[in-house]
C-alpha cells in the first residue's frame, strides 16, 4: 500500500515545554599523533592534506600576485576575472573533500577555488590507474607516481584555464571563477549567487536518494548564505519528516547531505555574530528545521583533522540513511570579500593576527614534524614541489587557445533527448493501480486528461521521471491534473513539498544534475517570480555555464492566466518573461492532442523546459489518441490555412483566434491563416515567415498584457525579415497594460477576446 499521511492529530493544549536539545561544539579533541595510532589516517594521507592546502594557497596567492604583475612566471599575462579568495580556509575545504569518496558530489560559492581544488585532488588520489589515465589520454607515465603527478598538474592546469577564461578549462571559459565545475569527480559547480548551490545540493541529494548509489552530497555555503530564503528552504525542504520517517513498516532514508557552513564570520563586509544575524552561533539554525537538530555541530575550522573527523562521521550517518546533516565550521578569510576590498574599514588587525595565529597550513607543518613524518627540509621539499607544478600549470594555461568568438553562445542548449531509455530504468513498479482516463464516446480528453496520460505514460515508461510540487500528492495538484499518480507509483516518484517554490525549482535541478529527470509543479505561474533565481540563474544557464558537461533535463509545469476571478497574484501570464532567460525552453499548448503531445516531448528533451498549461483550457476537450505519440518541441501548428491575414496565436488566443478567422470569413469573405506557435522557446520562425510572406498581413495575439510581451518578439521578427511583403502595420491583440482585476466585470474588458482580434484584423485589411 502506498506510505498514508492521513492526519490523526487531536486538539490538545496541556502546557509543556519544548526542549531544543544540545549542539555540541569542538568535539574534535584528537592529533596527528592521535589519529595515526587509531589508524584513521596513514602517513601518506597526512603528507596528501599537507600538500592540497598548500596547492590550494599558493594557486590563489599566485592570483594575487598576478593582479598586481608581480608572479614572475606570468609577468606577460594579463589576468582578467573576479578574485574571491579563501585564503586561511584550506582545512575546510581539504579536510572535508579528504572524508568524502568517488560516488559523492560536492556544491560550492563563488569563493570555491579550494573546494574544486580540494575535491579534484582527492578524487583523483582515489581513482585507479585506468580512471586516472582517462583525466590525462596522453600520459607517458610509467608509475603510478608518475601519472598522479600527471594527473595532479592537469587538474591544476584546467582549473586556472577556466580562470582565465581558457578553451581548455573546465568549463571551456565559459563560467570563469565563480561557476567551475568539474562534473566527473562530482563537482557539481561554484555559484556565483549567493546559496544558489543549497537547493541544488539538496537536490542531489534527492536524486542520490532515490538511485541508491550510496553516495552523498557535502554541500559547501559560507556563513552569509544562512540568511538566504532559498537555504532556509532547502534546510525544511532536506529534513521533511516524509523522507525519514518509519510509517506502515517502510524505513525510508532521510536525504544524504551534509549542509557545511564554511564559517568565516563575514558575508561581505557584515558580520554574522553581533550584527545581522539574532543568533550567536549558526548551528542554531537547524533546530528549526529538525526534531533531531539535523545533526548539528560545531566545528574547528582551521583544524584540518577536526573537519575531516566530522565529515566523516556525518558521512558514515548519511549513508545510513540519518542525514540531513549540518556542520558549522568556524574558520577565516584572511583577505577582503575581494581585491577591491581592503578590509580595514570593518576589521582589525589584532583580529586578523589571533586568526593566523592558528593557521590551519602552519599547525598541521607542526604536528608533522612532531610526529616525525616530516622534517625541514621535507616540508621545502613539498611546498618547491607545489610552486613549480602550479608555475607550469599557469604558464601553460595562459598559453593555451581561447574559445572561438563565432562560439559565443555555443552550449546554449542541447540537442539531444531520451530516445531510449536504459534497461535498468526501464523496470517500473506499480504501487497500486493506474489512474483511469476516461475519454468520451468519440476517443475525447480533457486537456487536463490529456496532460495526465501523458505523465502516466512517462512515468511508466522511464523510472527516472519522479514528480512534486505543493499538493500533488494525495489531492491531485489544485486543477486535480495528477490525481491518482501517488496511488500508481508510490511516494518515491511522487510527493508534496513545502510552498516553497524556489526549493522546488532547485531541487529539481540537482536532481536532473545527478541523473533523474525531474517534474515539477507550480500552482500558479505567479508564483514563479518566487523561484526566479533558480529558474534564471540555475535551471537555464547550467549547460551553458559548464560548458556542456552536464544537461538538465527537467520540466517546470506552471498553471497560467486570467479569467477566474482570481486577482492580480493568481492571474498573470508570464511567458514573455521566462522567453527572455537564455537556455530554457517555453512551452504553452493550446489544444488536449499538443498538450500530451508536447509534454512528452519536453519530459523527453534534455533541456530544462517550461510547460504552461492555461487554467482556461484544464476543461477543454478534443481527440487524444491513447497510443505513444510526440508533438515535437519548435514547430508551431498551422490551425487554419488561409491567404489574405495571417492570425499568429498561443495558450487559449488560439481559440479566440480561430473564432475571429471564422467570423471573419462569414462576415467579409475573408482568408485568415491561424499559427499557433506552441514553443516560444524554440521559435518557428519559417512557419511565421513564409505565412507572412503569402498574406501580407498579420495580426499577433495572447492574454499576456500588451507591453513587454513576447508579442514584440514576434513583431520585430517579422518586420526585419518581411517587410518587403507587408501590406498594412502588424497589429498586436493582448491584455490590457495593468493588473489582472478580480471583479468578472473588469476582467471581462481587462482580458483580449476574439472580437478584440476581429478588430486588429479589419484595421489591418
Amino acid at each position: 500500500m502506498t506510505v498514508s499521511y492521513l492526519s490523526n492529530t487531536r486538539p490538545d493544549f496541556t502546557p509543556f515545554d519544548l526542549d531544543c536539545g544540545k549542539i555540541s561544539a569542538y568535539r574534535f579533541g584528537g592529533t596527528l599523533l592521535s589519529e595515526l595510532k587509531a589508524s584513521r589516517i596513514d602517513a601518506a594521507k597526512a603528507l596528501d592534506l599537507l600538500e592540497d592546502m598548500l596547492m590550494i594557497r599558493e594557486m590563489e596567492e599566485m592570483i594575487v600576485k598576478l593582479r598586481s604583475g608581480a608572479y614572475e612566471p606570468l609577468r606577460d599575462f594579463n589576468y582578467r576575472g573576479p578574485t574571491h579568495l579563501s585564503v586561511g580556509q584550506e582545512g575546510a575545504s581539504v579536510g572535508a573533500c579528504s572524508a568524502l569518496t568517488l560516488q559523492d558530489r560536492i556544491t560550492s560559492t563563488h569563493r570555491g577555488h579550494g573546494d574544486s581544488l580540494g575535491r579534484g585532488c582527492c578524487a583523483i588520489r582515489m581513482m585507479g590507474d585506468e580512471e586516472m589515465r582517462k583525466r590525462v589520454p596522453d600520459s607517458r607515465a610509467s608509475s603510478r607516481a608518475e601519472l598522479l603527478e600527471e594527473a595532479l598538474e592537469d587538474h591544476v592546469y584546467r582549473t586556472l584555464a577556466e580562470l582565465f577564461g581558457k578553451e581548455d578549462g573546465y568549463c571551456k571559459g565559459r563560467g570563469g571563477s565563480m561557476h567551475i565545475a568539474d562534473f566527473r569527480v562530482g563537482h557539481l559547480g561554484a555559484n556565483a549567487i549567493v546559496g544558489g548551490s543549497v537547493p541544488i545540493a539538496t537536490g542531489a541529494a534527492l536524486g542520490l536518494r532515490y538511485l541508491r548509489t550510496g553516495g552523498l552530497v557535502c554541500c559547501f555555503a559560507g556563513d552569509g548564505a544562512y540568511a538566504n530564503g532559498v537555504v532556509l528552504e532547502s534546510l525544511n525542504f532536506a529534513a521533511q519528516v516524509q523522507f525519514i520517517n518509519e510509517l506502515a513498516g517502510e524505513h525510508r532514508f532521510g536525504l544524504p547531505i551534509i549542509f557545511v557552513i564554511l564559517n568565516n564570520h563575514y558575508g561581505m563586509t557584515g558580520r554574522v555574530e553581533h550584527e545581522v544575524m539574532g543568533i550567536s552561533q549558526l548551528a542554531r539554525r537547524a533546530a528549526g528545521f529538525s526534531d533531531r537538530n539535523m545533526h548539528a555541530e560545531i566545528v574547528n575550522g582551521m583544524d584540518v583533522l577536526a573537519v575531516r573527523d566530522a565529515v566523516r562521521r556525518a558521512a558514515e550517518g548519511c549513508r545510513s540513511g540519518k542525514g540531513p546533516y549540518l556542520l558549522d565550521v568556524h574558520m577565516y578569510r584572511y583577505y577582503g570579500h575581494s581585491l577591491s576590498d581592503p578590509r580595514n574599514e570593518y576589521r582589525t588587525r589584532d583580529e586578523e593576527a589571533a586568526w593566523k595565529a592558528v593557521d590551519p597550513i602552519a599547525s598541521f607543518k607542526k604536528q608533522l614534524l612532531e610526529c616525525g613524518l616530516l622534517d625541514e627540509a621535507g616540508i621545502a621539499a613539498i611546498e618547491a614541489r607545489v610552486c613549480d607544478r602550479n608555475a607550469r600549470a599557469a604558464r601553460r594555461a595562459a598559453d593555451s587557445p581561447d574559445p572561438a568568438p563565432q562560439d559565443v553562445i555555443k552550449y546554449m542548449y542541447t540537442h539531444t533527448s531520451a530516445k531510449e531509455v536504459p534497461a535498468e530504468f526501464q523496470k517500473v513498479k506499480i504501487v497500486e493501480q493506474l489512474p483511469a482516463i476516461k475519454r468520451t464516446a468519440q476517443g475525447e480528453l480533457t486537456y487536463r486528461d490529456a496532460i495526465k496520460e501523458a505523465l502516466v505514460q512517462e512515468m511508466q515508461r522511464d523510472s527516472r521521471v519522479i514528480f512534486y510540487g505543493e499538493d500533488v500528492a494525495e489531492y491531485g495538484g489544485a486543477f486535480k491534473a495528477t490525481k491518482g499518480l501517488l496511488e500508481a507509483f508510490g511516494r518515491d516518484r511522487v510527493f508534496n513539498t513545502p510552498i516553497s517554490e524556489a526549493a522546488i525549482c532547485g531541487t529539481s535541478v540537482g536532481a536532473a544534475m545527478v541523473g533523474l529527470r525531474p517534474v515539477v509543479e507550480l500552482m500558479y505561474m505567479d508564483f514563479l517570480l518566487m523561484a526566479g533565481d533558480q529558474v534564471s540563474n540555475q535551471a537555464s544557464k547550467w549547460h551553458y555555464m559548464s560548458g556542456a558537461q552536464i544537461e538538465i533535463p527537467l520540466v517546470i509545469r506552471v498553471s497560467v492566466g486570467g479569467g477566474k476571478g482570481y486577482g492580480g497574484q493568481h492571474s498573470q501570464t508570464l511567458e514573455s518573461v521566462v522567453a527572455h532567460i537564455p537556455g530554457m525552453y517555453v512551452v504553452y499548448p493550446a489544444t488536449p492532442y499538443d498538450a500530451k503531445g508536447l509534454l512528452k516531448s519536453a519530459i523527453r528533451d534534455n533541456n530544462p523546459v517550461m510547460f504552461l498549461e492555461s487554467q482556461l483550457l484544464y476543461g477543454e476537450k478534443g481527440m487524444v489518441p491513447q497510443d505513444d505519440y510526440l508533438v515535437p518541441i519548435g514547430v508551431a501548428g498551422v490551425k487554419r490555412s488561409g491567404s489574405d491575414l495571417t492570425i499568429v496565436a498561443w495558450g487559449p488566443a488560439v481559440g479566440d483566434a480561430l473564432k475571429a478567422a471564422e467570423h471573419l470569413n462569414s462576415e467579409m469573405g475573408v482568408s485568415a491563416e491561424v499559427i499557433d506557435l506552441r514553443s516560444l522557446v524554440p521559435l518557428d520562425v519559417e512557419t511565421i515567415l513564409a505565412s507572412v510572406q503569402k498574406t501580407g498581413r498579420c495580426v499577433v495575439a495572447c492574454q499576456a498584457v500588451t507591453i513587454g510581451s513576447f508579442m514584440g518578439e514576434i513583431v520585430s521578427t517579422i518586420q526585419e525579415n518581411m517587410f518587403d511583403y507587408l501590406d498594412a502595420p502588424i497589429m498586436r491583440v493582448g491584455a490590457k497594460n495593468g493588473i489582472a482585476p478580480q471583479s468578472h466585470i473588469l476582467e471581462e474588458v481587462f482580458l483580449p477576446h476574439a472580437a478584440d482580434i476581429v478588430k486588429a484584423a479589419k484595421a489591418v485589411l
